[in-house]
């Protein structure tokens, strides 16, 4: 089973989150021995998850960028070829902390804290009256910040796709840009400036229809 890395700053969405993946399967919550992941604690997980069992089990590491780069390291073979019906889920508020080796080998979900929609709903309601994009109010510093504003602008038209008849067009395009920024070197601040001119462009089309 793909090990999971859940990012998010939100202790209770992470709680929400794993509390459902609970649900039919066996749970560990692995304590660190000490303040941080020692070597001796991924050895431990890694004879005991070698055990065959017919249930799928769960192995929670709260917090894993409290970990030390030895265990780390030791995790790495784990992560990358799982135990059968084994699941590990780590949690982090911090990539940077985690190493890239560990980041490659996990899918990563990163949950949004409910006021980042609502946010954006107040940012994208004016789109419907205002004669000038206000792309002010989005100044990206870096590539993670960008990822982070076009997934809270996906999760929002997502949600209006029964609502919205222009919803459907604007994810489509966005899901595009998305795409392309994901796999090229692009500008941060440039593509959310076209992602919001697109959106600025079909709301005015709305309104002129």
């Amino acid at each position: 089973m793909i090990p999971l890395l859940i990012f998010s700053k939100d202790s209770k969405l992470i709680k929400k989150y794993v509390d459902n993946l609970k649900v039919g399967s066996i749970f560990f919550e692995i304590v660190p021995s000490t303040k941080e992941y020692s070597i001796d604690d991924i050895r431990n997980i890694k004879k005991e998850a070698s055990i065959f069992y017919p249930k799928t089990r769960i192995y929670y590491f709260e917090n894993f960028h409290l970990s030390s780069i030895p265990a780390q390291n030791s995790f790495l073979k784990l992560l990358e070829e799982p135990p059968s019906n084994v699941q590990f889920v780590l949690t982090t508020d911090n990539k940077n902390s985690l190493l890239p080796t560990i980041i490659s080998r996990v899918k990563i979900i990163k949950l949004i804290e409910k006021q980042s929609k609502e946010v954006v709903e107040q940012f994208i309601s004016p789109f419907h009256t205002t004669t000038k994009i206000p792309l002010s109010s989005f100044k990206i510093t870096d590539k993670e910040s960008a990822k982070n504003i076009i997934l809270q602008l996906i999760n929002f038209f997502r949600d209006k796709l029964d609502s919205d008849k222009k919803s459907p067009i604007i994810l489509k395009e966005i899901l595009r840009l998305n795409s392309l920024f994901e796999n090229n070197n692009l500008n941060p601040q440039l593509t959310v400036d076209q992602v919001l001119i697109f959106i600025y462009k079909v709301y005015k089309m709305k309104l002129n229809s």
